[in-house]
Protein backbone atom coordinates (compact mmCIF):
# COMPACT_ATOMS: atom_id res chain seq x y z
CA UNK A 1 0.00 0.00 0.00
CA UNK A 2 2.86 2.38 0.81
CA UNK A 3 4.46 1.72 -2.56
CA UNK A 4 1.19 2.54 -4.38
CA UNK A 5 0.82 5.76 -2.37
CA UNK A 6 4.40 6.73 -3.13
CA UNK A 7 3.82 6.18 -6.88
CA UNK A 8 0.66 8.29 -6.80
CA UNK A 9 2.51 11.11 -5.02
CA UNK A 10 5.37 10.85 -7.51
CA UNK A 11 2.99 11.03 -10.48
CA UNK A 12 1.15 14.00 -8.96
CA UNK A 13 4.47 15.76 -8.39
CA UNK A 14 5.53 15.18 -11.99
CA UNK A 15 2.15 16.41 -13.27
CA UNK A 16 2.44 19.49 -11.06
CA UNK A 17 5.88 20.24 -12.52
CA UNK A 18 4.48 19.81 -16.04
CA UNK A 19 1.52 22.05 -15.28
CA UNK A 20 3.96 24.74 -14.22
CA UNK A 21 5.80 24.42 -17.51
CA UNK A 22 8.70 22.12 -16.67
CA UNK A 23 10.09 20.27 -19.63
CA UNK A 24 8.97 16.63 -19.84
CA UNK A 25 10.95 13.41 -19.95
CA UNK A 26 11.40 12.46 -23.60
CA UNK A 27 11.52 16.07 -24.83
CA UNK A 28 14.41 17.40 -26.87
CA UNK A 29 16.29 19.87 -24.67
CA UNK A 30 16.32 23.41 -26.11
CA UNK A 31 19.40 25.51 -26.84
CA UNK A 32 20.12 28.05 -24.10
CA UNK A 33 22.51 30.86 -23.14
CA UNK A 34 24.11 31.44 -19.75
CA UNK A 35 26.54 33.95 -18.26
CA UNK A 36 29.75 32.23 -17.15
CA UNK A 37 32.24 33.10 -14.42
CA UNK A 38 34.63 34.73 -16.86
CA UNK A 39 32.04 37.45 -17.72
CA UNK A 40 31.33 35.68 -20.99
CA UNK A 41 28.15 34.28 -22.46
CA UNK A 42 28.06 30.71 -23.79
CA UNK A 43 25.44 29.01 -25.92
CA UNK A 44 24.69 25.36 -25.15
CA UNK A 45 23.16 23.36 -27.97
CA UNK A 46 21.85 19.91 -27.11
CA UNK A 47 23.33 17.38 -27.56
CA UNK A 48 26.38 18.99 -26.00
CA UNK A 49 29.70 17.54 -27.27
CA UNK A 50 28.17 14.04 -27.17
CA UNK A 51 28.17 14.25 -23.36
CA UNK A 52 25.51 13.45 -20.77
CA UNK A 53 24.53 16.76 -19.15
CA UNK A 54 22.92 17.49 -15.80
CA UNK A 55 21.43 20.99 -15.89
CA UNK A 56 21.46 21.99 -12.22
CA UNK A 57 19.54 25.11 -11.12
CA UNK A 58 20.45 26.38 -7.64
CA UNK A 59 21.05 29.46 -5.51
CA UNK A 60 23.59 30.36 -2.85
CA UNK A 61 20.66 31.49 -0.67
CA UNK A 62 18.89 28.10 -0.72
CA UNK A 63 20.37 25.68 1.83
CA UNK A 64 19.17 22.55 0.01
CA UNK A 65 20.89 23.84 -3.12
CA UNK A 66 24.15 24.16 -1.22
CA UNK A 67 23.83 20.60 0.10
CA UNK A 68 23.09 19.25 -3.38
CA UNK A 69 26.13 21.09 -4.72
CA UNK A 70 28.33 19.15 -2.32
CA UNK A 71 26.95 15.81 -3.50
CA UNK A 72 26.92 16.77 -7.18
CA UNK A 73 30.49 18.02 -7.03
CA UNK A 74 31.53 14.59 -5.72
CA UNK A 75 29.45 12.86 -8.40
CA UNK A 76 30.84 15.06 -11.20
CA UNK A 77 34.41 14.33 -10.11
CA UNK A 78 33.69 10.60 -10.22
CA UNK A 79 31.76 10.42 -13.49
CA UNK A 80 33.00 13.39 -15.55
CA UNK A 81 35.53 11.40 -17.57
CA UNK A 82 34.27 7.90 -16.90
CA UNK A 83 34.13 5.41 -19.77
CA UNK A 84 30.66 5.27 -21.35
CA UNK A 85 29.30 3.13 -24.13
CA UNK A 86 28.17 5.88 -26.49
CA UNK A 87 28.73 9.15 -24.60
CA UNK A 88 32.02 11.02 -24.33
CA UNK A 89 31.58 11.91 -20.67
CA UNK A 90 29.33 13.58 -18.09
CA UNK A 91 29.00 17.31 -17.42
CA UNK A 92 27.21 19.30 -14.71
CA UNK A 93 26.12 22.72 -15.96
CA UNK A 94 25.26 24.59 -12.76
CA UNK A 95 23.07 27.70 -13.16
CA UNK A 96 22.77 29.92 -10.09
CA UNK A 97 19.36 31.60 -10.21
CA UNK A 98 20.09 34.88 -8.40
CA UNK A 99 20.83 38.54 -9.02
CA UNK A 100 23.69 38.77 -6.51
CA UNK A 101 26.62 37.91 -8.73
CA UNK A 102 29.19 38.48 -5.97
CA UNK A 103 27.50 36.02 -3.59
CA UNK A 104 27.35 33.45 -6.39
CA UNK A 105 31.07 33.81 -7.19
CA UNK A 106 31.98 33.56 -3.49
CA UNK A 107 29.88 30.42 -3.07
CA UNK A 108 31.48 28.77 -6.12
CA UNK A 109 34.94 29.50 -4.69
CA UNK A 110 34.12 28.58 -1.08
CA UNK A 111 32.46 25.27 -2.02
CA UNK A 112 35.20 24.44 -4.56
CA UNK A 113 32.73 23.76 -7.37
CA UNK A 114 35.51 23.23 -9.89
CA UNK A 115 33.88 20.13 -11.36
CA UNK A 116 30.96 22.18 -12.73
CA UNK A 117 30.52 24.52 -15.65
CA UNK A 118 29.34 27.46 -13.52
CA UNK A 119 26.87 29.99 -14.85
CA UNK A 120 24.38 32.48 -13.41
CA UNK A 121 20.83 33.55 -14.33
CA UNK A 122 20.89 37.17 -13.12
CA UNK A 123 17.20 37.82 -13.89
CA UNK A 124 16.11 34.95 -11.67
CA UNK A 125 13.14 32.90 -12.85
CA UNK A 126 12.59 35.46 -15.64
CA UNK A 127 15.94 34.59 -17.18
CA UNK A 128 15.66 32.90 -20.58
CA UNK A 129 17.21 29.62 -19.47
CA UNK A 130 14.74 29.31 -16.57
CA UNK A 131 11.76 30.09 -18.80
CA UNK A 132 12.86 27.58 -21.44
CA UNK A 133 13.05 24.80 -18.86
CA UNK A 134 10.10 26.00 -16.77
CA UNK A 135 12.14 26.39 -13.59
CA UNK A 136 10.00 27.74 -10.73
CA UNK A 137 11.71 26.26 -7.68
CA UNK A 138 15.21 25.45 -6.46
CA UNK A 139 17.00 23.19 -6.68
CA UNK A 140 15.84 21.78 -10.01
CA UNK A 141 17.85 19.14 -11.88
CA UNK A 142 17.29 18.05 -15.49
CA UNK A 143 19.32 15.18 -16.92
CA UNK A 144 19.93 15.25 -20.69
CA UNK A 145 21.48 12.31 -22.52
CA UNK A 146 24.14 12.31 -25.22
CA UNK A 147 21.39 12.62 -27.87
CA UNK A 148 19.99 15.79 -26.32
CA UNK A 149 16.89 14.07 -24.86
CA UNK A 150 15.64 14.72 -21.33
CA UNK A 151 15.83 11.39 -19.48
CA UNK A 152 15.24 12.40 -15.83
CA UNK A 153 13.82 15.30 -13.85
CA UNK A 154 14.93 15.87 -10.25
CA UNK A 155 16.41 12.38 -9.82
CA UNK A 156 17.70 11.38 -6.40
CA UNK A 157 21.48 11.21 -6.15
CA UNK A 158 21.47 7.42 -6.02
CA UNK A 159 19.15 7.23 -9.05
CA UNK A 160 21.39 9.63 -10.95
CA UNK A 161 24.41 7.49 -10.16
CA UNK A 162 22.55 4.36 -11.28
CA UNK A 163 21.58 6.01 -14.59
CA UNK A 164 25.21 6.92 -15.23
CA UNK A 165 26.30 3.38 -14.37
CA UNK A 166 23.75 2.00 -16.83
CA UNK A 167 25.09 4.36 -19.49
CA UNK A 168 28.33 2.43 -19.18
CA UNK A 169 26.25 -0.59 -20.24
CA UNK A 170 27.62 -2.63 -17.34
CA UNK A 171 26.10 -4.30 -14.33
CA UNK A 172 28.16 -3.16 -11.31
CA UNK A 173 29.71 -6.00 -9.34
CA UNK A 174 27.90 -6.74 -6.09
CA UNK A 175 29.50 -8.59 -3.22
CA UNK A 176 29.05 -9.06 0.51
CA UNK A 177 30.66 -6.26 2.52
CA UNK A 178 32.23 -7.83 5.60
CA UNK A 179 34.52 -6.76 8.41
CA UNK A 180 35.09 -6.62 12.15
CA UNK A 181 34.66 -3.89 14.75
CA UNK A 182 37.13 -3.83 17.63
CA UNK A 183 39.23 -1.60 19.85
CA UNK A 184 41.71 0.39 17.77
CA UNK A 185 44.73 -0.61 19.86
CA UNK A 186 43.60 -4.20 20.41
CA UNK A 187 41.65 -6.00 17.70
CA UNK A 188 40.87 -8.90 20.04
CA UNK A 189 38.66 -6.55 22.08
CA UNK A 190 35.69 -6.76 19.73
CA UNK A 191 32.37 -4.93 19.78
CA UNK A 192 29.66 -7.57 20.20
CA UNK A 193 26.05 -7.33 18.98
CA UNK A 194 26.27 -3.69 17.94
CA UNK A 195 23.61 -2.42 15.55
CA UNK A 196 25.05 -1.20 12.22
CA UNK A 197 23.67 1.00 9.44
CA UNK A 198 25.24 1.33 6.00
CA UNK A 199 24.65 4.50 3.94
CA UNK A 200 25.92 5.69 0.58
CA UNK A 201 27.89 8.91 0.24
CA UNK A 202 24.64 10.89 -0.24
CA UNK A 203 23.18 9.74 3.08
CA UNK A 204 20.68 7.25 1.62
CA UNK A 205 20.25 4.07 3.63
CA UNK A 206 21.53 0.89 1.93
CA UNK A 207 21.33 -1.88 4.56
CA UNK A 208 21.59 -2.69 8.26
CA UNK A 209 23.19 -5.48 10.25
CA UNK A 210 24.60 -6.47 13.65
CA UNK A 211 27.99 -7.66 14.78
CA UNK A 212 28.14 -11.19 16.14
CA UNK A 213 29.90 -12.42 19.28
CA UNK A 214 33.24 -12.10 17.43
CA UNK A 215 32.60 -8.51 16.34
CA UNK A 216 32.09 -9.55 12.71
CA UNK A 217 29.38 -8.19 10.41
CA UNK A 218 28.02 -8.78 6.91
CA UNK A 219 26.04 -6.58 4.54
CA UNK A 220 24.80 -8.79 1.69
CA UNK A 221 24.92 -8.07 -2.05
CA UNK A 222 26.21 -4.47 -1.96
CA UNK A 223 27.24 -2.54 -5.08
CA UNK A 224 30.95 -1.81 -4.88
CA UNK A 225 33.03 1.05 -6.32
CA UNK A 226 31.36 3.66 -4.13
CA UNK A 227 31.97 5.51 -0.88
CA UNK A 228 30.16 4.29 2.24
CA UNK A 229 29.14 5.71 5.59
CA UNK A 230 28.96 3.11 8.37
CA UNK A 231 27.14 4.12 11.56
CA UNK A 232 27.11 2.12 14.78
CA UNK A 233 24.30 2.60 17.28
CA UNK A 234 24.98 1.60 20.88
CA UNK A 235 21.30 0.48 21.17
CA UNK A 236 21.89 -0.61 24.75
CA UNK A 237 25.13 -2.35 23.81
CA UNK A 238 28.28 -1.45 25.73
CA UNK A 239 30.45 -0.02 22.96
CA UNK A 240 34.16 0.26 23.65
CA UNK A 241 34.90 3.91 24.44
CA UNK A 242 38.30 3.81 26.22
CA UNK A 243 39.90 3.68 22.79
CA UNK A 244 38.51 4.62 19.37
CA UNK A 245 36.38 1.90 17.82
CA UNK A 246 38.14 0.71 14.67
CA UNK A 247 37.19 -1.08 11.47
CA UNK A 248 39.18 -4.16 10.48
CA UNK A 249 39.06 -6.42 7.41
CA UNK A 250 38.41 -10.14 7.76
CA UNK A 251 42.17 -10.52 7.28
CA UNK A 252 42.82 -8.43 10.39
CA UNK A 253 44.04 -5.31 8.59
CA UNK A 254 43.23 -2.05 10.37
CA UNK A 255 41.35 0.25 7.97
CA UNK A 256 40.36 3.33 9.97
CA UNK A 257 39.19 4.56 13.36
CA UNK A 258 35.62 5.64 13.96
CA UNK A 259 34.46 9.01 15.24
CA UNK A 260 32.11 9.46 18.18
CA UNK A 261 28.61 10.26 16.99
CA UNK A 262 25.56 10.68 19.25
CA UNK A 263 26.30 7.73 21.50
CA UNK A 264 27.72 5.60 18.71
CA UNK A 265 30.44 5.75 16.07
CA UNK A 266 30.60 6.69 12.41
CA UNK A 267 33.08 5.61 9.71
CA UNK A 268 33.47 7.44 6.39
CA UNK A 269 34.79 4.71 4.08
CA UNK A 270 36.16 5.83 0.67
CA UNK A 271 35.83 3.47 -2.29
CA UNK A 272 39.50 2.55 -2.30
CA UNK A 273 39.04 1.13 1.22
CA UNK A 274 35.52 -0.24 0.77
CA UNK A 275 36.89 -2.77 -1.70
CA UNK A 276 38.92 -4.28 1.10
CA UNK A 277 35.71 -5.12 2.95
CA UNK A 278 35.07 -8.28 0.90
CA UNK A 279 35.98 -11.93 1.30
CA UNK A 280 38.20 -11.74 -1.80
CA UNK A 281 41.93 -11.17 -1.82
CA UNK A 282 42.10 -7.41 -1.36
CA UNK A 283 45.19 -7.13 -3.56
CA UNK A 284 42.95 -7.68 -6.61
CA UNK A 285 40.36 -5.06 -5.77
CA UNK A 286 39.72 -1.85 -7.67
CA UNK A 287 40.84 1.55 -6.46
CA UNK A 288 37.57 3.26 -7.29
CA UNK A 289 39.28 5.25 -10.05
CA UNK A 290 37.06 6.67 -12.80
CA UNK A 291 39.33 5.15 -15.45
CA UNK A 292 38.34 1.66 -14.27
CA UNK A 293 35.09 -0.13 -15.05
CA UNK A 294 33.99 -3.28 -13.33
CA UNK A 295 31.31 -5.42 -14.93
CA UNK A 296 29.66 -8.72 -14.14
CA UNK A 297 28.03 -10.71 -16.94
CA UNK A 298 26.08 -13.96 -16.75
CA UNK A 299 27.40 -15.69 -19.88
CA UNK A 300 25.52 -18.94 -20.48
CA UNK A 301 27.94 -20.78 -22.84
CA UNK A 302 27.01 -23.73 -25.04
CA UNK A 303 26.11 -27.19 -23.63
CA UNK A 304 29.82 -28.13 -23.43
CA UNK A 305 30.14 -25.36 -20.82
CA UNK A 306 32.81 -23.17 -22.40
CA UNK A 307 32.01 -22.20 -26.01
CA UNK A 308 30.27 -18.85 -26.47
CA UNK A 309 26.68 -18.61 -27.67
CA UNK A 310 25.54 -15.79 -30.01
CA UNK A 311 23.91 -14.16 -26.97
CA UNK A 312 27.23 -14.30 -25.09
CA UNK A 313 28.97 -12.62 -28.02
CA UNK A 314 26.38 -9.85 -27.98
CA UNK A 315 27.05 -9.35 -24.26
CA UNK A 316 30.77 -9.01 -24.97
CA UNK A 317 30.30 -6.47 -27.77
CA UNK A 318 29.88 -3.60 -25.27
CA UNK A 319 33.30 -4.35 -23.81
CA UNK A 320 34.80 -4.63 -27.30
CA UNK A 321 33.28 -1.25 -28.22
CA UNK A 322 34.85 0.31 -25.14
CA UNK A 323 38.26 -1.23 -25.85
CA UNK A 324 38.14 -0.10 -29.47
CA UNK A 325 37.24 3.47 -28.45
CA UNK A 326 40.33 3.76 -26.27
CA UNK A 327 43.44 1.81 -27.25
CA UNK A 328 45.03 2.51 -23.86
CA UNK A 329 42.51 0.31 -22.08
CA UNK A 330 43.16 -3.27 -21.04
CA UNK A 331 40.78 -5.91 -19.72
CA UNK A 332 41.14 -8.51 -16.97
CA UNK A 333 38.74 -11.46 -17.32
CA UNK A 334 37.74 -13.41 -14.19
CA UNK A 335 35.74 -16.59 -14.88
CA UNK A 336 33.84 -18.33 -12.05
CA UNK A 337 31.71 -21.46 -11.86
CA UNK A 338 29.51 -23.20 -9.27
CA UNK A 339 30.31 -25.74 -6.58
CA UNK A 340 28.81 -28.73 -8.37
CA UNK A 341 32.17 -30.07 -9.55
CA UNK A 342 35.45 -30.65 -7.73
CA UNK A 343 38.01 -27.79 -7.62
CA UNK A 344 40.29 -29.27 -10.31
CA UNK A 345 37.46 -29.76 -12.82
CA UNK A 346 36.03 -26.31 -11.98
CA UNK A 347 39.37 -24.63 -12.65
CA UNK A 348 39.75 -26.49 -15.94
CA UNK A 349 36.28 -25.42 -17.03
CA UNK A 350 36.80 -21.73 -16.20
CA UNK A 351 40.17 -21.83 -17.98
CA UNK A 352 38.41 -22.99 -21.14
CA UNK A 353 35.73 -20.31 -20.69
CA UNK A 354 38.38 -17.61 -20.32
CA UNK A 355 40.15 -18.85 -23.44
CA UNK A 356 36.90 -18.74 -25.45
CA UNK A 357 36.32 -15.15 -24.36
CA UNK A 358 39.90 -14.21 -25.25
CA UNK A 359 39.59 -15.83 -28.69
CA UNK A 360 36.44 -13.84 -29.42
CA UNK A 361 38.01 -10.54 -28.30
CA UNK A 362 41.05 -11.22 -30.48
CA UNK A 363 38.78 -12.13 -33.41
CA UNK A 364 37.16 -8.69 -33.01
CA UNK A 365 40.49 -6.89 -33.18
CA UNK A 366 41.64 -6.70 -29.55
CA UNK A 367 45.31 -7.71 -29.37
CA UNK A 368 46.14 -10.43 -26.87
CA UNK A 369 48.55 -8.16 -24.93
CA UNK A 370 45.53 -6.16 -23.76
CA UNK A 371 43.78 -9.23 -22.32
CA UNK A 372 44.58 -10.92 -19.02
CA UNK A 373 42.79 -14.16 -18.13
CA UNK A 374 42.19 -15.12 -14.49
CA UNK A 375 40.17 -18.38 -14.24
CA UNK A 376 38.97 -18.83 -10.65
CA UNK A 377 37.19 -22.20 -10.76
CA UNK A 378 34.81 -22.28 -7.80
CA UNK A 379 37.17 -20.68 -5.28
CA UNK A 380 35.24 -17.38 -4.94
CA UNK A 381 31.51 -18.13 -4.82
CA UNK A 382 28.97 -15.41 -4.15
CA UNK A 383 26.95 -18.00 -2.26
CA UNK A 384 29.01 -20.48 -0.23
CA UNK A 385 27.63 -24.02 -0.44
CA UNK A 386 28.99 -25.91 2.57
CA UNK A 387 26.88 -29.02 2.20
CA UNK A 388 24.72 -30.85 -0.32
CA UNK A 389 21.42 -29.05 -0.61
CA UNK A 390 22.86 -25.89 0.95
CA UNK A 391 22.43 -24.04 -2.38
CA UNK A 392 19.49 -24.00 -4.78
CA UNK A 393 19.77 -23.50 -8.55
CA UNK A 394 19.51 -19.73 -8.21
CA UNK A 395 22.55 -19.78 -5.91
CA UNK A 396 24.51 -21.92 -8.38
CA UNK A 397 23.53 -19.57 -11.19
CA UNK A 398 24.80 -16.52 -9.29
CA UNK A 399 28.12 -18.33 -8.73
CA UNK A 400 28.47 -18.97 -12.49
CA UNK A 401 29.59 -15.57 -13.68
CA UNK A 402 32.27 -13.70 -15.59
CA UNK A 403 33.70 -10.48 -14.18
CA UNK A 404 35.59 -7.90 -16.22
CA UNK A 405 37.85 -5.08 -15.09
CA UNK A 406 38.51 -2.57 -17.87
CA UNK A 407 41.35 -0.28 -16.88
CA UNK A 408 44.24 1.86 -18.05
CA UNK A 409 47.86 0.83 -17.51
Amino acid sequence: MKRISYCIILLLSINLFNAQGLIKIGDKAPTFLINLQQNTIQAFSMPYLNRIVLLHFWSSTVSKSKQNNKFLNRLAHRYKNAIYRSAEGFEVVAVAVQSDKKAWAESVATDSLSNFINGVALRGYNDEVCRKFGVTQLPTDILIDENGIVIAINPRMRDLENILDEKKNFIPIKKDVVGTLAQSSNKTEVSKFAKLYLFDAYGDSIANSRTNDKGAFTFSDIKLNQDFILKIDNDGVDLITTDPLALFTTHGEHLLDGKNNAGGFVFNIPSNLSYKLTEDNEDKTLTGSIDQVNASKMLVFKPNGFELTPKDETELNAIILMLNKNKELKVDVFTHTDAKSDPKAALELTSKQAKSISNYLIKKGIVSQRIKLIPKGNTEPRKICNAKGDCDEADHKSNRRTEFIVHKN
